[in-house]
């Protein structure tokens, strides 16, 4: 790969992440909250979590990943509980609050999937052949450099 396409492919990852921010910074301010505390609700939306599972899906620091849950435990999104086996674990769950959130979060995040389910059969597969190629080209990516680096 020469020098210009090494920065083609830099600048589409840069541009991808800056139209996404565009789209989803004002669905999850409305609620006060920013793209990684939504993120996270998100998760625990479908399960309960310990701390370390949100680091790892967020791909943050563990000290940052319980930083943000007691953030979110004190704005009332989640709550936080010693495991009974291991008092170690922590454990996250979303309170009612933390729920309806979510709720009006994934509505707002309906209208996306709508616009999306609109579009010509044809658009729509290959929209979703492309997301699974660069998912699997960064998953490739991220087991080819393991141990390299700090990947988060």
């Amino acid at each position: 790969m020469n020098g210009d396409e090494q920065i083609s492919i830099l600048t589409v990852f840069q541009t991808l992440k800056n139209k996404t921010a565009r789209l989803l910074d004002p669905i999850v301010q409305v609620e006060g909250l920013t793209r990684l505390q939504a993120g996270v609700l998100l998760y625990l939306a479908q399960q309960d979590a310990a701390v370390g599972d949100i680091s790892e899906a967020t791909c943050i620091g563990q000290a940052n990943a319980s930083s943000l849950c007691k953030k979110l435990e004190q704005g009332g999104f989640l709550t936080r509980s010693r495991g009974r086996p291991d008092g170690r674990v922590v454990t996250l769950s979303l309170t009612p609050r933390g729920r309806e959130t979510v709720q009006r979060i994934q509505r707002r995040l309906d209208h996306y999937l709508e616009l999306l389910g609109a579009l010509p059969d044809g658009t729509q597969e290959e929209l979703r052949r492309g997301f699974q190629a660069a998912n699997q080209m960064l998953d490739y990516l991220f087991e080819q450099t393991k141990g390299d680096q700090n990947q988060c």
